[in-house]
């Protein structure tokens, strides 16, 4: 069961997106190429950087908590997941807040979270 567990927090991360999504009607759908198109620039050089640090011995992933799939030889596939969906995260929190942050339609004057 160990080896499951980077995957289960990433699960917990991609149920809170999906759910932040959802909830708040952020309509990522139509924002997708864009997200991707950003997110590639982010794999590119924090997966360069990981695999240079565990090429190095300064970084390892814990093979009993990793399923044993491995990109590169090197990098756990749920690395990449991690950095495909705490990005996307991110920008889902970073939309909601500013939904929230709006005033309501009711309340012209109204500048409080709700």
């Amino acid at each position: 069961m160990a080896q499951f567990q980077y995957l289960m927090v990433l699960g917990f991360i991609g149920s809170c997106a999906v759910l932040v999504n959802f909830g708040f009607k952020l309509r990522i759908s139509s924002k997708w190429k864009l997200f991707l198109m950003t997110d590639a620039v982010i794999l590119t050089l924090y997966l360069a950087w990981d695999f240079w640090a565990v090429s190095k011995g300064s970084w390892f992933f814990d093979q009993e908590q990793t399923l044993g799939i491995y990109i590169f030889s090197r990098l756990p596939i749920e690395e990449i997941l991690f950095f495909i969906l705490v990005p996307l995260m991110v920008v889902l929190t970073y939309l909601a807040l500013i939904k929230l942050s709006r005033p309501s339609s009711r309340d012209k004057n109204s500048n409080d979270l709700r």
